[in-house]
Protein backbone atom coordinates (compact mmCIF):
# COMPACT_ATOMS: atom_id res chain seq x y z
CA UNK A 1 0.00 0.00 0.00
CA UNK A 2 2.82 2.37 0.81
CA UNK A 3 4.30 1.82 -2.64
CA UNK A 4 0.96 2.53 -4.29
CA UNK A 5 0.53 5.72 -2.26
CA UNK A 6 4.06 6.78 -3.15
CA UNK A 7 3.44 6.20 -6.87
CA UNK A 8 0.11 8.07 -6.77
CA UNK A 9 1.73 10.93 -4.92
CA UNK A 10 4.58 11.06 -7.43
CA UNK A 11 2.13 11.09 -10.35
CA UNK A 12 0.12 13.86 -8.72
CA UNK A 13 3.26 15.97 -8.31
CA UNK A 14 4.27 15.29 -11.93
CA UNK A 15 0.82 16.21 -13.24
CA UNK A 16 0.90 19.41 -11.21
CA UNK A 17 4.37 20.25 -12.58
CA UNK A 18 3.25 19.53 -16.14
CA UNK A 19 0.18 21.71 -15.63
CA UNK A 20 2.29 24.60 -14.34
CA UNK A 21 4.74 24.19 -17.25
CA UNK A 22 1.92 24.15 -19.80
CA UNK A 23 0.27 27.22 -18.26
CA UNK A 24 3.51 29.21 -18.22
CA UNK A 25 4.45 28.11 -21.75
CA UNK A 26 1.01 28.87 -23.22
CA UNK A 27 1.07 32.30 -21.52
CA UNK A 28 4.51 32.98 -23.01
CA UNK A 29 3.26 31.95 -26.45
CA UNK A 30 0.16 34.15 -26.12
CA UNK A 31 2.40 37.09 -25.25
CA UNK A 32 4.51 36.46 -28.35
CA UNK A 33 1.43 36.23 -30.58
CA UNK A 34 0.05 39.52 -29.24
CA UNK A 35 3.34 41.42 -29.32
CA UNK A 36 3.31 44.69 -31.23
CA UNK A 37 6.14 46.27 -33.16
CA UNK A 38 6.57 49.98 -33.76
CA UNK A 39 8.19 50.97 -37.05
CA UNK A 40 7.34 54.43 -38.31
CA UNK A 41 9.23 54.93 -41.51
CA UNK A 42 8.77 55.23 -45.24
CA UNK A 43 11.99 54.96 -47.19
CA UNK A 44 10.90 53.91 -50.67
CA UNK A 45 9.15 55.87 -53.39
CA UNK A 46 6.06 54.07 -54.68
CA UNK A 47 6.11 53.89 -58.48
CA UNK A 48 2.95 54.08 -60.60
CA UNK A 49 4.32 54.46 -64.13
CA UNK A 50 3.19 51.83 -66.63
CA UNK A 51 6.63 50.22 -66.87
CA UNK A 52 6.95 50.07 -63.07
CA UNK A 53 3.46 48.56 -62.71
CA UNK A 54 4.44 45.81 -65.15
CA UNK A 55 7.65 45.20 -63.19
CA UNK A 56 5.58 44.99 -59.98
CA UNK A 57 3.19 42.51 -61.58
CA UNK A 58 6.17 40.36 -62.57
CA UNK A 59 7.49 40.38 -59.01
CA UNK A 60 4.06 39.55 -57.54
CA UNK A 61 3.63 36.58 -59.88
CA UNK A 62 7.15 35.18 -59.50
CA UNK A 63 8.08 35.95 -55.88
CA UNK A 64 5.33 34.18 -53.98
CA UNK A 65 2.59 36.83 -53.65
CA UNK A 66 0.10 34.96 -55.80
CA UNK A 67 1.18 31.62 -54.38
CA UNK A 68 -0.01 32.58 -50.88
CA UNK A 69 -2.59 35.29 -51.57
CA UNK A 70 -4.12 33.64 -54.65
CA UNK A 71 -3.97 34.42 -58.34
CA UNK A 72 -6.28 37.42 -57.90
CA UNK A 73 -4.53 38.42 -54.63
CA UNK A 74 -7.87 38.20 -52.77
CA UNK A 75 -6.38 36.00 -50.06
CA UNK A 76 -7.22 32.55 -48.76
CA UNK A 77 -7.24 30.34 -45.70
CA UNK A 78 -3.91 28.54 -45.88
CA UNK A 79 -4.30 26.18 -42.92
CA UNK A 80 -7.01 25.38 -40.38
CA UNK A 81 -5.39 23.07 -37.87
CA UNK A 82 -5.32 22.63 -34.07
CA UNK A 83 -2.32 24.98 -33.61
CA UNK A 84 -3.25 27.79 -35.99
CA UNK A 85 -5.83 29.21 -38.36
CA UNK A 86 -3.46 30.74 -40.91
CA UNK A 87 -4.88 33.26 -43.37
CA UNK A 88 -3.22 35.11 -46.25
CA UNK A 89 -4.88 38.52 -46.41
CA UNK A 90 -6.99 39.90 -49.22
CA UNK A 91 -4.55 42.44 -50.69
CA UNK A 92 -7.07 44.14 -52.97
CA UNK A 93 -9.30 47.17 -52.38
CA UNK A 94 -12.42 45.01 -52.34
CA UNK A 95 -14.54 44.25 -49.28
CA UNK A 96 -12.40 42.50 -46.70
CA UNK A 97 -9.18 43.68 -48.37
CA UNK A 98 -6.34 45.71 -46.90
CA UNK A 99 -5.69 47.60 -50.15
CA UNK A 100 -8.10 50.41 -49.31
CA UNK A 101 -6.66 50.79 -45.79
CA UNK A 102 -2.89 50.45 -46.22
CA UNK A 103 -0.73 53.55 -46.46
CA UNK A 104 2.59 53.39 -48.31
CA UNK A 105 4.32 52.86 -44.95
CA UNK A 106 1.90 50.03 -44.06
CA UNK A 107 2.80 48.22 -47.28
CA UNK A 108 6.50 48.66 -46.57
CA UNK A 109 6.24 47.41 -42.99
CA UNK A 110 4.23 44.38 -44.10
CA UNK A 111 6.59 43.44 -46.95
CA UNK A 112 9.94 44.24 -45.39
CA UNK A 113 9.23 43.50 -41.74
CA UNK A 114 6.21 41.23 -41.55
CA UNK A 115 4.31 43.75 -39.42
CA UNK A 116 0.62 44.43 -39.99
CA UNK A 117 -1.27 47.68 -39.78
CA UNK A 118 -2.13 46.90 -36.14
CA UNK A 119 1.54 46.42 -35.28
CA UNK A 120 1.29 42.66 -34.84
CA UNK A 121 3.45 40.16 -36.66
CA UNK A 122 2.21 38.57 -39.87
CA UNK A 123 2.57 34.79 -39.78
CA UNK A 124 4.42 33.01 -42.61
CA UNK A 125 5.30 36.34 -44.23
CA UNK A 126 8.84 35.85 -45.64
CA UNK A 127 9.97 39.35 -44.74
CA UNK A 128 13.48 38.30 -43.75
CA UNK A 129 14.00 37.72 -47.48
CA UNK A 130 11.73 40.47 -48.83
CA UNK A 131 13.62 43.00 -46.71
CA UNK A 132 16.31 42.91 -49.37
CA UNK A 133 14.10 44.12 -52.20
CA UNK A 134 15.68 47.30 -53.54
CA UNK A 135 13.73 50.53 -53.08
CA UNK A 136 13.05 50.53 -56.82
CA UNK A 137 11.62 47.00 -56.86
CA UNK A 138 9.60 47.28 -53.65
CA UNK A 139 8.22 50.60 -54.94
CA UNK A 140 7.15 48.92 -58.19
CA UNK A 141 5.64 45.96 -56.32
CA UNK A 142 3.57 48.20 -54.03
CA UNK A 143 2.53 50.37 -56.96
CA UNK A 144 1.20 47.27 -58.68
CA UNK A 145 -0.58 45.98 -55.56
CA UNK A 146 -2.27 49.34 -55.06
CA UNK A 147 -4.01 49.15 -58.44
CA UNK A 148 -4.98 45.48 -58.78
CA UNK A 149 -8.64 44.71 -59.48
CA UNK A 150 -10.73 44.91 -56.28
CA UNK A 151 -12.14 41.56 -55.18
CA UNK A 152 -14.68 41.15 -52.38
CA UNK A 153 -13.46 38.39 -50.06
CA UNK A 154 -14.00 38.70 -46.31
CA UNK A 155 -11.70 36.28 -44.51
CA UNK A 156 -11.53 35.23 -40.86
CA UNK A 157 -8.70 36.64 -38.74
CA UNK A 158 -5.60 34.61 -37.99
CA UNK A 159 -6.05 32.58 -34.81
CA UNK A 160 -3.34 31.19 -32.58
CA UNK A 161 -5.03 28.37 -30.70
CA UNK A 162 -3.91 26.86 -27.41
CA UNK A 163 -1.64 24.27 -29.04
CA UNK A 164 -0.15 27.02 -31.23
CA UNK A 165 0.57 29.16 -28.16
CA UNK A 166 2.24 26.16 -26.55
CA UNK A 167 4.43 25.67 -29.63
CA UNK A 168 5.31 29.36 -29.75
CA UNK A 169 6.05 29.43 -26.04
CA UNK A 170 8.48 26.52 -26.30
CA UNK A 171 10.50 27.98 -29.17
CA UNK A 172 12.78 30.88 -28.31
CA UNK A 173 13.43 31.45 -32.02
CA UNK A 174 9.73 31.55 -32.93
CA UNK A 175 8.78 35.15 -33.65
CA UNK A 176 5.63 36.47 -35.22
CA UNK A 177 7.72 39.16 -36.92
CA UNK A 178 11.38 39.27 -37.98
CA UNK A 179 12.13 42.36 -35.85
CA UNK A 180 14.44 43.72 -38.52
CA UNK A 181 15.97 47.12 -37.84
CA UNK A 182 14.60 49.68 -40.37
CA UNK A 183 18.01 51.13 -41.25
CA UNK A 184 19.80 47.82 -41.82
CA UNK A 185 21.90 48.26 -44.93
CA UNK A 186 20.57 46.60 -48.05
CA UNK A 187 22.99 45.66 -50.82
CA UNK A 188 22.89 47.89 -53.87
CA UNK A 189 20.92 46.20 -56.63
CA UNK A 190 23.50 45.08 -59.24
CA UNK A 191 23.16 45.52 -62.95
CA UNK A 192 20.57 43.12 -64.32
CA UNK A 193 22.01 40.31 -66.39
CA UNK A 194 22.59 36.54 -66.51
CA UNK A 195 25.38 36.80 -63.93
CA UNK A 196 26.12 35.34 -60.51
CA UNK A 197 25.96 38.86 -59.04
CA UNK A 198 22.42 39.41 -60.32
CA UNK A 199 21.50 35.87 -59.33
CA UNK A 200 22.68 36.45 -55.75
CA UNK A 201 20.42 39.49 -55.47
CA UNK A 202 17.44 37.59 -56.87
CA UNK A 203 18.11 34.43 -54.85
CA UNK A 204 18.51 36.38 -51.60
CA UNK A 205 14.96 37.65 -51.99
CA UNK A 206 13.50 34.50 -53.52
CA UNK A 207 15.25 31.43 -52.10
CA UNK A 208 16.52 32.27 -48.61
CA UNK A 209 13.01 32.50 -47.12
CA UNK A 210 12.68 28.72 -47.29
CA UNK A 211 16.20 27.37 -47.83
CA UNK A 212 18.02 29.55 -45.27
CA UNK A 213 20.52 32.37 -45.68
CA UNK A 214 23.30 29.98 -46.67
CA UNK A 215 20.85 28.05 -48.90
CA UNK A 216 21.97 24.84 -47.19
CA UNK A 217 18.41 23.88 -46.21
CA UNK A 218 16.15 25.06 -43.39
CA UNK A 219 12.67 24.90 -41.96
CA UNK A 220 10.42 27.01 -44.19
CA UNK A 221 8.06 29.60 -42.64
CA UNK A 222 5.11 27.24 -43.15
CA UNK A 223 5.26 24.93 -40.10
CA UNK A 224 3.75 22.09 -42.16
CA UNK A 225 6.53 22.29 -44.73
CA UNK A 226 9.21 19.61 -44.74
CA UNK A 227 12.82 20.63 -44.15
CA UNK A 228 14.03 22.18 -47.39
CA UNK A 229 17.03 20.74 -49.28
CA UNK A 230 20.49 22.18 -49.76
CA UNK A 231 20.48 24.13 -53.04
CA UNK A 232 24.10 23.35 -53.76
CA UNK A 233 22.75 20.26 -55.49
CA UNK A 234 21.51 22.54 -58.27
CA UNK A 235 25.06 23.07 -59.50
CA UNK A 236 25.10 19.50 -60.77
CA UNK A 237 21.95 19.96 -62.81
CA UNK A 238 23.44 22.23 -65.43
CA UNK A 239 21.72 25.38 -66.66
CA UNK A 240 19.30 23.55 -68.94
CA UNK A 241 18.36 21.10 -66.19
CA UNK A 242 17.74 23.92 -63.70
CA UNK A 243 15.58 25.91 -66.10
CA UNK A 244 13.63 22.79 -67.04
CA UNK A 245 13.03 22.01 -63.34
CA UNK A 246 11.71 25.51 -62.73
CA UNK A 247 9.49 25.48 -65.81
CA UNK A 248 8.31 21.86 -65.85
CA UNK A 249 8.59 20.85 -62.20
CA UNK A 250 10.87 17.85 -62.74
CA UNK A 251 14.52 17.60 -61.72
CA UNK A 252 17.15 16.04 -64.02
CA UNK A 253 16.92 12.92 -61.81
CA UNK A 254 13.20 12.65 -62.60
CA UNK A 255 11.98 13.83 -59.19
CA UNK A 256 8.69 15.76 -59.32
CA UNK A 257 8.78 18.99 -57.33
CA UNK A 258 5.97 19.33 -54.78
CA UNK A 259 3.84 22.31 -55.83
CA UNK A 260 2.41 22.63 -52.32
CA UNK A 261 5.77 23.61 -50.83
CA UNK A 262 7.87 24.46 -53.89
CA UNK A 263 6.06 27.03 -56.08
CA UNK A 264 7.99 26.13 -59.23
CA UNK A 265 5.07 27.22 -61.39
CA UNK A 266 5.58 30.78 -60.11
CA UNK A 267 9.35 30.60 -60.47
CA UNK A 268 8.95 29.20 -63.98
CA UNK A 269 7.42 32.52 -65.06
CA UNK A 270 10.74 34.25 -64.46
CA UNK A 271 12.72 35.54 -67.38
CA UNK A 272 15.64 33.60 -68.86
CA UNK A 273 17.91 36.32 -67.43
CA UNK A 274 16.68 35.81 -63.88
CA UNK A 275 16.79 32.02 -64.06
CA UNK A 276 20.27 31.94 -65.55
CA UNK A 277 21.50 34.47 -62.99
CA UNK A 278 20.14 32.38 -60.12
CA UNK A 279 21.73 29.24 -61.55
CA UNK A 280 25.10 30.96 -61.99
CA UNK A 281 24.96 32.06 -58.35
CA UNK A 282 23.92 28.65 -57.02
CA UNK A 283 26.56 26.99 -59.19
CA UNK A 284 29.19 29.27 -57.63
Amino acid sequence: MKAVKWILGFLAVMLFAVGIFAYVTVSKGAEKAARKYSMDYDDAMILHEEEAIEAGRYLAETHGCTDCHGGNLAGQVMADAPPFLLVASNLTRGEGGVGSEFSDADWLRAIRHGVGMDGRGLFIMPSKAYYYFSDEEVGALIGYLQQVEPVDNVLPPVKVRTLGKLIMGMGDDFKAAPEMIPDNARPVMPEKGPTAQWGEYRATILCTACHGYDLAGAQAPDPDSPFTPNLRVVGGWGLDGFVRAMREGTTPAGQQLDTEYMPWEDFGRMTDTDLEGIFRYLDS
